[in-house]
């Protein structure tokens, strides 16, 4: 694999993302738009493949290889070159699609030869890299090639659900859960070694229980399941650890507590970026009169809706190269 000399903070906190859970996307496979975006690089997929039985195929801004994926499940086996910011994802991505050629590179600046690709494909990913980035795929189009995109919509389903996990994520990190839960451990730890009056360890406690009331409330107010079921999961680890402080060895508590708040971070930015990404309906339109400009013609621009969902799931844009 070859890397960029250097990455964006919103890349860091995706590749924080790819090396953990994955429990926390701006778009999770599963969810309710699932079935749609499925159903639409199936059928792209089919069409496209029936047309070039051993095409050229790039899956730009990758992640962990959804489309790639849907491409395979339509023509197993097929060799698909995969590019993506994230080191992390593309190693993911090698584990479930053996086969892949994979390179690290950022998607406006790609080091790939213009023109050598039949097909280009990419779901929520190149949005990130911003305007310049569409130009740089369709440019890397063979004549009668197809760009296939799906972005980002702003005020679309999943920006309003990136926009409550974000603000969710706000009101933890204002409550300051983990730095105090932090203080109070350290605390009790000390108290445990006996190099700490019990009024400091109860002036640390006194600290730490507004914090843990406002987590409370939070999570009355949210749901257990807002922003993925984070401030749950944290909420119910720290009251189990502290119920039973001496069974832990105090470095493991806090390197744990340390690392969540790393990932807390980590998941406000990745909400944070999609909502920065999300392009409006005139952003697109610029976008794509300046490929309509050099010779392409447009396919399809429309977007793609979720059945019983009034939001529009993405933007859909299918371009060819003359």
């Amino acid at each position: 694999m070859s890397s960029p000399d250097s990455q964006s903070v919103s890349a860091g906190f995706w590749d924080t993302y790819w090396r953990g859970t994955h429990e926390n996307a701006a778009h999770r496979e599963g969810g309710p738009q699932e079935p749609v975006l499925s159903g639409f690089w199936t059928d792209f997929f089919r069409r496209e493949l029936a047309l070039r039985p051993e095409p050229a195929v790039l899956d730009l801004a990758c992640g962990n290889g959804a489309v790639t994926g849907h491409a395979r499940s339509v023509a197993p086996g097929l060799q698909v070159y995969c590019s993506d910011y994230s080191l992390s994802a593309l190693l993911e991505l090698e584990r479930r699609h053996p086969g892949c050629t994979c390179l690290v590179a950022d998607a406006a600046r790609l080091p790939l030869a213009a023109a050598s690709f039949d097909l280009v494909v990419s779901q929520f990913g190149l949005e990130y890299a911003g305007e310049a980035a569409l130009g740089e795929a369709a440019g890397l189009l063979a004549p009668g090639g197809v760009l296939a995109l799906l972005i980002h919509v702003h005020e679309g389903g999943i920006y309003r659900e990136c926009e409550l996990n974000r603000d969710v994520l706000r009101e933890l990190q204002a409550l300051e859960v983990l730095p105090l839960a932090q203080a109070a451990f350290a605390a009790g730890f000390a108290l445990n070694r006996g190099e700490c009056t019990p009024e400091t360890f109860k002036q640390a406690e006194r600290a730490f229980t507004p914090a843990v009331r406002g987590l409370e409330q939070l999570l009355r107010d949210r749901g257990p399941a807002a922003a993925g079921g984070l401030p749950q999961r944290l909420y119910q680890d720290i009251a189990h650890m502290y119920r039973r402080m001496s069974a832990y060895e105090p470095a493991d508590i806090l390197q744990w507590l340390a690392g969540m708040q790393g990932e807390l971070q980590a998941y406000t930015g990745r909400m944070q970026s999609m909502l920065d990404a999300a392009w409006r309906e005139d952003r697109l339109d610029a976008a794509t009169g300046k490929l309509l400009a050099r010779g392409f013609r447009l396919l399809q621009r429309d977007q793609l809706t979720v059945p019983g969902h009034a939001l529009p799931a993405a933007w859909r844009l299918v371009l060819t190269r003359a």
